[in-house]
C-alpha cells in the first residue's frame, strides 16, 4: 500500500496583540505565524483497503486522550465536507512538539495532515475548502497549510502572506513544565490588557523596537497565573536576546539571538 510522509512542525508567535472583541464573544486578535521546523513531530499516511475508515497510531510524548482525536476530527469533517467517501488510511503520528505550550503540536497535526490528504485524494481538494475544515477544528490549523510566514487575523484564522527575513537570527525555545490553558488564559484577559493596534507596522520596524512596542497581550495573564514564566523571559534576554517572547498563551518562551553574537 503507498505510504505518505511529512514533519509537522512547530509555530512561533511574533507578536499577539488583542485589537477588540466580537460580539460573540472572541477576541479579534492579530499575530505573525513562522513555521519553527527545528521541531516537530512525524506523520505518516498508509492507504488502506476500502474506505471511511481512519486507524490512528501515537508514539512520542504523551497526549491527553482529548486530543488523540485531532486528526480523527480533521479526517471526519473533511469526508462530511467533500459529501464522498474518503479513502481508509492508517495513520502514525510521532509526537515530540511538547502539548499545551503554545508551539501549536495538535494544529500543526491537523494541517500538515489536510496537505497529505490534498495529495491522496482525487481530484485534490482545493486549498479553500482544506482552509474552512482547519479553521473549524482550531484556529491555528489554516496556518499549517500554507508552509511560510503568515499575518493572522481576525479570530487567528484569516491568513495573509507576509515576507519577512530572520535569517540573521537563531531561534531558542525554552518550555518550562507548566501546562497553560487557552481558554483560561482567554477568559482572563481584560480590555485594559489588549494593544489595540496592529503589529504589521511594528514588524517592519529595526527589531531592536521590538522590545518595547511588540508585545503577547497574553503574557499579562499567563504570567499572572504562572509567576516562573517571567523568570525565563528574562533569562533570555539576559543571555543576549534582542528579542524575547512568550510564544501564542505559552508556556513555551522563545528569544532571537544574533547569529555569531
Amino acid at each position: 500500500m503507498k505510504t505518505f510522509h511529512a514533519i509537522s512542525p512547530a509555530k512561533i508567535n511574533l507578536g499577539l496583540h488583542i485589537l477588540g472583541r466580537w460580539p460573540d464573544g472572541y477576541h479579534i486578535l492579530e499575530t505573525l505565524l513562522i513555521p519553527y521546523p527545528d521541531l516537530y513531530d512525524d506523520l505518516e499516511v498508509r492507504l488502506l483497503p476500502r474506505y471511511d475508515r481512519i486507524e490512528l497510531h501515537i508514539t512520542g510524548i504523551e497526549i491527553p486522550d482529548a486530543d488523540e482525536n485531532y486528526l480523527e476530527t480533521t479526517y471526519w469533517l473533511l469526508r462530511e465536507k467533500l459529501g464522498e467517501p474518503l479513502p481508509a488510511l492508517s495513520v502514525r503520528l510521532h509526537k515530540r512538539i511538547p502539548v499545551s505550550a503554545g508551539l501549536g503540536g495538535g494544529s500543526s497535526n491537523s494541517g500538515t495532515f489536510l496537505r497529505l490528504l490534498q495529495a491522496i485524494i482525487e481530484p485534490p481538494p482545493p486549498i479553500e475548502l482544506l482552509h474552512a475544515v482547519g479553521a473549524e477544528v482550531g484556529s491555528d490549523v489554516p496556518f499549517f497549510l500554507y508552509e511560510g510566514p503568515m499575518l493572522a487575523r481576525g479570530t487567528g484564522t484569516q491568513m495573509i502572506p507576509f515576507s519577512i527575513d530572520l535569517s540573521e537570527f537563531e531561534i531558542v525555545t525554552i518550555t518550562p513544565p507548566v501546562p497553560c490553558s487557552t481558554k483560561h488564559i482567554y477568559r482572563g484577559l481584560r480590555p485594559s490588557q489588549w494593544s489595540r493596534t496592529s503589529i504589521e507596522p511594528i514588524l517592519r520596524q529595526g527589531i531592536e523596537t521590538w522590545q518595547t512596542q511588540l508585545h503577547n497581550d497574553l503574557e499579562s495573564v499567563s504570567f499572572q497565573l504562572y509567576p516562573t514564566l517571567i523568570t525565563y523571559k528574562k533569562a533570555l534576554y539576559e543571555a543576549g536576546a534582542v528579542y524575547a517572547s512568550m510564544n501564542g498563551s505559552g508556556s513555551s518562551l522563545y528569544g532571537l539571538f544574533r547569529r555569531g553574537s
